[in-house]
């Protein structure tokens, strides 16, 4: 908005002592209901900004940004697994000052919790790092089945089918037993590992049943154990050969690395029976549902779906406009009209 001349002259003769942005602008309009975020405000601020004359707002100047030392850091994990929140962990870390909410110091301890755990929702007040928050937003979900999966799903080009599967996959991430598996791993790779391999596993199939779901969380505790063991395979073939010249240390550190072996392959054997009684149980199920989805069913829901309804939509209308065209020829078909009136073309002649 434009300020009028008079307003103008009123800014000019009273700037100087009128120096705050909302007494300037509440006298400027006569309206106490004003301040300096109005778009009278931003009109007045506008006008001193031109003509260089100098204001204040309420708005607070920016804080100095705080880092922290590996020795906070490390302190602020400790206490975060001791279930300390934000706030208590900054009071510890910054006993010389007075910490209030949402100080510039408890939303430095809560950024580097972030770093270690995205998923941390500022409002609990314990387990900080090791409590897992469910995605709730769509766009949240994609990014995990993105990094889960490299597929490249993009939220504005989702088809019905697939917000189904996101809205499922948005269920069992909050499924209790979920929460009770992934919340035991205190690693951090542990988890991201648990979490990464049940949505790579399940997002695309949300017909799964209660039985079917459980088991698939089986299938990725194992795919754990088996990383955890292959860990351990690791160092313990190291040590073997480090202790090479060492007898008895040798002999017992081969007893140990065949009992790991042997439970290695155990676990492969657990995971390979549990995805081939998974895979085959639901393409049982999905054999005997085949003849619903070419049903009646499967077309209401490609019609749910905006781009198939344009498509049919489409489809009526270039058919409505075929049998109009054929109509208007044969309409104008002098032949066609003669032999429907019984004149040929001699009678005519």
């Amino acid at each position: 908005m434009k300020l009028t001349k008079e307003q103008q002259k009123f800014l000019e003769e009273n700037a100087k002592d009128m120096l705050d942005l909302n007494d300037l602008t509440q006298k400027c309009f006569k309206d106490d209901k004003l301040d300096g975020r109005n778009k009278e405000g931003r009109a007045v601020r506008k006008f001193l900004i031109e003509n260089d004359i100098d204001y204040k707002t309420t708005a607070r100047a920016p804080t100095d940004k705080i880092d922290l030392t590996d020795q906070q850091k490390e302190f602020i994990l400790d206490q975060a697994q001791e279930g300390l929140s934000s706030l208590e962990i900054a009071k510890l870390i910054f006993p010389q000052k007075q910490i209030k909410p949402l100080s510039n110091e408890q939303r430095t301890v809560l950024s580097y919790i972030h770093e270690i755990n995205p998923d941390f929702v500022p409002s609990q007040e314990s387990g900080a790092v090791n409590d897992y928050s469910s995605p709730k937003s769509p766009s949240r979900i994609v990014k995990k089945i993105n990094d889960a999966t490299g597929i490249g799903l993009e939220e504005s080009k989702l088809n019905r089918q697939k917000q189904i599967c996101i809205e499922k996959l948005r269920i069992n991430l909050s499924n209790s037993r979920f929460l009770k598996i992934i919340n035991n791993y205190l690693n951090k790779q542990d988890r991201e590992l648990f979490e990464q391999e049940f949505i790579r596993l399940s997002w695309d199939k949300p017909d799964l049943t209660a039985d079917e779901l459980n088991l698939y969380l089986n299938v990725c505790k194992e795919v754990i154990n088996l990383e955890v063991v292959s860990a351990h395979l690791n160092k313990l073939n190291d040590m073997f050969d480090v202790a090479d010249d060492q007898t008895e240390m040798t002999v017992r550190l081969a007893e140990i690395i065949k009992a790991k072996s042997q439970e290695y392959h155990q676990c492969e054997t657990r995971i390979e029976n549990l995805t081939k009684k998974l895979q085959g149980d639901r393409a049982e199920r999905m054999k005997k549902n085949q003849k619903d989805n070419a049903s009646f069913l499967a077309i209401v829901h490609m019609f749910q779906e905006e781009e198939e309804r344009k498509n049919m939509v489409r489809m009526a209308e270039m058919q409505k406009k075929l049998i109009k065209e054929e109509a208007e020829r044969m309409e104008g078909m002098a032949e066609w009209k003669a032999r429907i009136l019984g004149i040929s073309k001699d009678d005519a002649i």
